[in-house]
């Protein structure tokens, strides 16, 4: 049996591109591996960033989904591929589900140097949930953050969760990654 639209949207939003940088006016380009480690899971994404621009193509059970976050547009779409269908929603929806929306990099303390799959990398101690609990992030030297850890909430239903990048690969992204692929229409039309 399928899973059903309204369950990839939430799945995908939640899981949704989580990469920022350390300075707010630094435009990275990169695309990546991004495996979540949480419940339900393991999630492993390809997801690719340039600037305000972001996409993610999830497998969800069994489905492929594809989420393109636009802020320039104010708008995030959810593609879902085998039915050639896409849901707008205001970009702002989507950030505040994705994991990013919870790491305050500015509210930050970094806890020293270390090394992650062979490269430096700072750790940085971030309060969450209103200063009740810490999560913990890695950050390249190019400001990206390349693993988090985010404690569980039980106040609010959110599980814990381990967030890493692999394979990152920075450069240039082609632009025809963030738009909205011939052919597809809007649900419900």
């Amino acid at each position: 049996m399928g899973i059903t639209v309204k369950r990839l949207r939430a799945m995908a939003l939640g899981c949704a591109c989580w990469a920022t940088s350390v300075s707010a006016g630094e435009a990275l380009e990169y695309s990546a591996v991004q495996r979540i480690e949480t419940v339900p899971g393991p999630f492993l994404n390809r997801i690719y960033i340039a600037g305000d621009r972001e996409r993610q193509d999830a497998s969800l059970g069994g489905e492929t989904v594809t989420t393109i976050i636009r802020r320039d547009k104010g708008v995030a779409w959810l593609l879902i591929p085998r039915h050639k269908l896409y849901e707008e929603i205001e970009a702002g929806a989507a950030s505040v589900a994705s994991l990013p929306g919870q790491l305050d990099l500015s509210q930050g303390t970094t806890l020293g140097e270390e090394r992650l799959d062979g490269q430096p990398v700072s750790k940085v101690a971030i309060p969450m949930d209103a200063g009740r609990q810490v999560a913990h992030a890695w950050l390249s030297p190019e400001g990206l953050v390349l693993k988090a850890e985010i404690p569980a909430d039980e106040q609010s239903g959110r599980p814990g969760s381990v967030i890493q990048l692999q394979n990152v690969q920075f450069g240039k992204q082609d632009a025809k990654l963030f738009e909205l692929p011939e052919g597809y229409r809007q649900k419900g039309e």
